[in-house]
């Protein structure tokens, strides 16, 4: 790079950005997406239990998918407390 100090510091910064937006979402992934992605499967479980029940394997993912649902809810609790700082 080239120019003042001030310009390289300035672009620098931009790819650090850019670096940091990518690696956020690698590690965090999009919590809200993620949160109705799996509201919706619970829907489409709850929908399929009220027209026959749901078989032993049905009922575990459920069970699994509301646990990551509390999960999600916690993280994207935290995520709003970090940001109200």
């Amino acid at each position: 790079m080239q120019g003042s100090g001030i310009f390289i510091f300035k672009e620098k910064l931009k790819m650090l950005k850019a670096y940091l937006k990518v690696w956020n979402m690698d590690v965090f992934r999009d919590i809200n997406k993620e949160g109705e992605d799996i509201q919706r499967r619970i829907q489409e479980l709850d929908a399929k239990d009220d027209e026959s029940d749901l078989e032993k394997d049905g009922r575990e993912e459920r069970r699994l998918l509301l646990t990551e649902q509390r999960r999600n809810s916690h993280r994207q609790e935290m995520l709003l407390q970090q940001k109200a700082c």
